[in-house]
């Protein structure tokens, strides 16, 4: 049985007539009539009557037209399903995200867009850092992520060509949300808190909260390169897992640390984040998405990402 046998005896059975059959399916008469011949031949029974001047189903033809009615509804069900998958209007979208991205208006301007725009796909946002998301994006447990990343320091505080095509063997496509610089946070109450720049020498006697793992601040090979270039050894007197961790104990004032600032960075009002004015460290905050692996629901994400941006 094939999908047009199904459509011709629908057809014929509603209409009760094969010639009104062959009308609505831009047919012959002849054609409608071979077909439910051939129907008929191969379920091993009569389907219809002929009658004078039209057609009637019989108990089995009644029997077949409730099931093969079923059978079409799914059909188109599946199909139209299937097109909004297609278009990128249903599905499942799960995408990584760090504590720092938290910070950015452009993440939480593009989540809120995304439901209101494609409120049948299931959103799911995980808490990856940066440093973890390759092997995630790898593994599947996401389709993309927010990431940010930073140049590594080499001798004499040398920057090196961060290279984000290929991050930890997984080779990404990504686009640029934004550029940021790096500065201090500090408590609302800390005597740098009204500053509008600070000289990394002047935090020499300061003590340090950091995010050892974080590839959007200075790790302690870099940390260390950058404060002994400006004369003096980092005083870290607590290490923490995360942005918010570290944003968290340096608004309670146990320490200060750096973070990355930008126009869209929106940080606590607890805290204040001042310019360092001699540190050339620029950081890149990207959404970035394995190479080869884009689907229709992620191309709509990039649509929004991207609108945001420019």
């Amino acid at each position: 049985m094939e999908l047009r046998h199904i459509r011709y005896f629908i057809a014929a059975a509603e209409e009760e007539h094969f010639g009104r059959a062959a009308e609505r399916l831009h047919i012959t008469r002849p054609a409608v009539s071979q077909i439910i011949a051939d129907l008929e031949a191969e379920v091993g029974t009569l389907l219809f009557e002929r009658l004078a001047h039209n057609v009637r189903l019989t108990a089995a033809g009644r029997i077949l037209l409730t099931q093969l009615t079923r059978v079409m509804a799914d059909l188109n069900e599946a199909l139209v399903l299937t097109r909004r998958v297609g278009q990128g209007k249903t599905g499942t979208l799960n995408i990584g995200y760090g504590s720092l991205t938290l910070m950015h208006s452009i993440f939480r301007a593009a989540v809120k867009r995304f439901h209101e725009t494609y409120p049948d796909v299931t959103l799911s946002l995980i808490e990856v850092a940066t440093t973890l998301q390759p092997r995630a994006l790898a593994e599947g447990k996401i389709h993309a992520g927010f990431m940010h990343v930073a140049p590594t320091l080499g001798p004499a505080g040398k920057r090196k060509a961060e290279f984000l095509s290929e991050r930890d063997g997984t080779v990404l496509d990504y686009i640029n949300i934004q550029t940021g610089a790096l500065g201090v946070a500090v408590s609302a109450e800390h005597r740098f808190a009204q500053r509008k720049s600070i000289a990394l020498s002047e935090l020499a006697d300061e003590k340090l909260v950091v995010v050892p793992k974080s590839s959007s601040s200075p790790s302690y090979g870099q940390l260390y390169t950058l404060c002994q270039q400006a004369g003096f050894e980092p005083n870290v007197v607590q290490e923490v897992s995360t942005v918010a961790s570290q944003l968290n104990l340096i608004s309670v004032g146990m320490g200060i640390g750096f973070a990355v600032m930008g126009k869209n960075f929106v940080y606590p009002h607890q805290l204040s984040v001042v310019p360092l004015k001699d540190v050339n460290y620029p950081t890149s905050f990207i959404f970035g998405w394995v190479r080869g692996q884009r689907t229709p629901i992620l191309d709509r994400m990039i649509e929004i990402i991207t609108a945001l941006a420019e």
